[in-house]
């Protein structure tokens, strides 16, 4: 009975080797309407040993979650280097965890019992009004030590983004494998290292199959040239729209370090862009 209750569980931390090249998990508290003491310690916090992280390998291991009705205490943020690797978000009241749009059980004490590894790390939010201001402060950090970006970065290396659509898919489709011809499409239209895609979001129709969306981030003049071959669903946009404002949340900087970057960033590269706020 027990071997066939593990042929259902999930290794959130499954087929990852942390013996090969650097690795960090990072927690950041988000509002719930339970707070957890944990939140009360550790408003965010950083894990680098690898012991530690190869035991939470071992013992995350879940069943299925069906009920996702539960606002979340943190979102888990795994990056190998300073690249975004993996994000995971888990209620500590409801005791399940959430990849992607699949949740599974997880208990509280699951993470509980490694917070005496837990290093508090500050973070901070910056918002942008201008596209201008993006690439640069981006670039900036890219190049800065120990800070980790809440989101992909790479995305703010261009001006905007449009939007392609794959429809009416079989449901049983390997999603990363799609993933992959998506990006190959995309780069035998574009020259190469002017774009970056990633999944956006999907849909199940009424006859069971499935449609996808992707977002391919890229500048506005190499739009006008390659985009317009593409699958469209939504056309070029920039990342601010005019009243609008963009927030960036960066994780092992305050906001007096991340001005130091920037300016220090511009120095070097003789950029004026304007400073976000």
């Amino acid at each position: 009975m027990y071997s066939l209750a593990c042929l259902f569980l999930y290794a959130l931390l499954g087929g990852i080797n942390f013996d090969e090249g650097e690795w960090t998990l990072i927690g950041v508290s988000v509002p719930n309407y339970a707070p957890h003491p944990l939140q009360q310690r550790f408003s965010a916090f950083i894990v680098q040993d690898k012991a530690v992280l190869k035991q939470m390998q071992s013992l995350w291991q879940g069943r299925p979650f069906y009920e996702d009705y539960c606002d979340y205490h943190y979102v888990l943020k795994l990056y190998r280097g300073r690249r975004l690797y993996k994000t995971l978000k888990v209620n500590l009241k409801c005791n399940y965890i959430t990849e992607g749009v699949f949740s599974y059980s997880f208990s509280a004490e699951w993470l509980e019992r490694f917070a005496i590894s837990f290093r508090p790390v500050m973070w901070s939010r910056v918002w942008f009004r201008r596209n201008e201001s993006l690439r640069p402060a981006v670039s900036a950090l890219l190049e800065a030590p120990d800070v980790y970006f809440y989101e992909e970065p790479e995305p703010y290396l261009f001006e905007g983004k449009c939007v392609i659509a794959v429809d009416s898919l079989h449901w049983l489709v390997n999603r990363d494998s799609l993933y992959q011809a998506v990006r190959k499409q995309v780069e035998k239209v574009f020259p190469s290292g002017k774009t970056f895609v990633r999944p956006y979001f999907f849909f199940l129709d009424d006859k069971s199959l499935l449609h996808f969306r992707f977002e391919v981030f890229c500048d506005r003049k190499d739009f006008e040239v390659y985009g317009k071959q593409l699958p469209l669903s939504v056309r070029w946009q920039p990342h601010i729209q005019s009243g609008e404002a963009k927030q960036l949340i960066l994780i092992g900087v305050n906001r007096e370090r991340f001005f130091a970057y920037v300016h220090a960033w511009q120095k070097r590269h003789g950029a004026t862009t304007e400073i976000p706020e």
